[in-house]
């Protein structure tokens, strides 16, 4: 090979390899123009006209909306679930306030839900979401997403006070399982049997009718009433003895009741005339003794 095809080789090599730098260059450009407009997050579960429909409702409409979005069916009895709509239900309501555009709301919401599935999959600490958090926000203002600096403050703000304060409660939630609480207790307790002797009396009240009206009636178990079946059994023939003896037959006239009723009352009489005789000489006997000092007194004045 002579001299001079050798150099052509070499200029023709320096050209190749010209060519392969420019399109290695070419071809970094193209990525890095792809980094630059790659499109900023958007939530998934809702489109741009479904929010502007949704802008115009009122909260609780937003809120019976959000229900069928996210598929929450008990939040009025599972603290998951009733967690996860106020989460999103004032993320959206908050954007509505600050007249982001449904651009801008999507962005919001898919924020939201990123940071919460880092927690509830990812199982990422404060800090890694933090950061990503930073990450995200400054990527959509080099994509020209939020225009001014205030709107990237007041986003930082807001989830600062709504997603981060709270952080540990989110885990808490999201990660840790709860134990199921016995609302409950069923128990066995054996009722002994009602005592013999009446229960304590009520204050002032008379025994009759605390008997009569407050008394609870005496329970018999199976047991006491065949005892007590048994026991009438075996009296009855004993009972019936005596209700034919002819002693018990004999009955009472009027004129000797009339009897017996005037003996008992000529006794008690006689015994009342006899201390009521009594009581009257004890008291004769008092006067006349003060009767009697009360002369002597009197005589000596004299």
């Amino acid at each position: 090979m002579s001299g001079r095809e050798r150099s052509r080789e070499g200029v023709r090599s320096a050209e190749n390899s010209g060519k392969i730098k420019r399109g290695e260059e070419t071809a970094k450009d193209d990525t890095e123009l792809r980094e630059v407009k790659k499109p900023f997050p958007q939530w998934e579960l809702l489109k741009q006209d479904q929010i502007n429909i949704l802008l115009s409702l009122p909260v609780d409409q937003v809120q019976l909306q959000f229900e069928d979005i996210l598929n929450i069916e008990n939040h009025q009895t599972c603290v998951k679930e009733a967690a996860l709509l106020e989460y999103f239900v004032n993320g959206f309501w908050w954007a509505k306030e600050m007249n982001f555009n449904s651009q801008q709301i999507s962005f919001i919401m898919a924020l939201l839900q990123q940071l919460l599935d880092n927690i509830k999959n990812e199982h990422s600490s404060f800090a890694d979401n933090f950061k990503t958090f930073i990450q995200i926000v400054l990527a959509s203002k080099a994509s020209f997403l939020f225009t001014t600096t205030d709107q990237i403050k007041a986003i930082t703000n807001y989830f600062k006070t709504s997603l981060f304060q709270h952080y540990r409660l989110y885990e808490l939630l999201f990660n840790h399982r709860r134990d199921e609480q016995l609302l409950k207790i069923e128990k066995c307790i054996e009722v002994i049997n009602p005592a013999e002797f009446a229960a304590p009396l009520e204050e002032g009240m008379p025994t009759d009718l605390y008997f009569h009206y407050m008394a609870p009636p005496c329970v018999q178990t199976p047991e006491q009433t065949i005892q007590e079946s048994h026991e009438e059994n075996v009296e009855e023939p004993g009972k019936a003895e005596l209700e034919e003896s002819p002693g018990n037959q004999v009955g009472f006239s009027v004129e000797d009741v009339r009897e017996a009723l005037g003996e008992m009352t000529q006794e008690m009489l006689a015994k009342l005339q006899a201390d009521f005789t009594e009581k009257l000489r004890v008291h004769e006997e008092t006067y006349i003794s003060r009767l009697e000092r009360l002369q002597k007194a009197s005589s000596k004045q004299h």
